[in-house]
């Protein structure tokens, strides 16, 4: 069957929004697609937007379109996901370090990469231009703080 001659097209810009979402680096993609999830932003979507959801560690990027909206709630549904922590930067070797016991290395855009303690959760060093440079970072506190450090 052909396309019917009086179809009309448009541009994609004149039809629908294209909008980037930054969300908090505890949430997971699982919690993006919970329709009530979405109450404190359900008034900026509407049906066929288009919305880009990243996490601030840019760790995962999913591209949803939004199906319906009500109040307090957005139904989407997903066009492509993608987890970011599985390609490694190009000038970034692949082979880095898991980071010490009771350590999480993260990204924020503030920040760039930081090394924290888990518990109690404490900032120990940002600023960090690569993973691999935090991780190190990570490692020396870690034996300054067994006392094993030189």
């Amino acid at each position: 069957m052909k396309i019917p001659a009086q179809t009309a097209l448009y541009a994609a810009d004149q039809t629908r929004t294209l909008r980037r979402m930054i969300v908090p680096n505890n949430m997971t993609p699982e919690e993006v697609s919970i329709p009530g999830n979405w109450a404190n932003v359900f008034g900026k979507v509407n049906s066929h937007d288009e919305v880009i959801v990243v996490p601030e560690d840019k760790s995962w990027r999913l591209h949803l379109l939004v199906v319906e909206t009500g109040v307090g709630w957005v139904k989407t549904a997903l066009l492509h996901a993608i987890d970011l922590t599985k390609a490694k930067p190009a000038d970034e070797p692949a082979n880095i370090p898991d980071a010490p016991a009771g350590y999480k290395i993260n990204f924020a855009p503030k920040t760039l990469w930081r090394v924290l303690t888990d518990d109690p959760v404490m900032e120990v060093s940002r600023n960090h231009k690569t993973r691999l440079e935090a991780t190190n970072a990570a490692i020396e506190h870690a034996q300054k703080a067994q006392g094993s450090a030189a």
